[in-house]
């Protein structure tokens, strides 16, 4: 289950909720204030830039198989 990022428009308070992907674009509350009036945000990680060292990480340590 995706995990979105929120900020509400009300009172400006940022929040993330675990949401179905057919969720994703029905109202959501802010729990601070009770509102109706989150905003969905692109998360750092999803708007980051590729950098030269990001191409050396890999998740298998050495990229061979033995």
């Amino acid at each position: 289950m995706p995990l979105y990022e929120y900020r509400c428009e009300s009172c400006g308070h940022a929040f993330e909720i675990l949401r179905g992907l057919h969720e994703k674009d029905e109202d959501v509350i802010c729990p601070r204030c009770g509102q109706k009036r989150a905003e969905r945000l692109m998360s750092a990680f999803s708007s980051a830039k590729g950098s030269s060292s990001s191409s050396s990480l890999s998740s298998c340590g050495t990229g061979k198989f033995t």
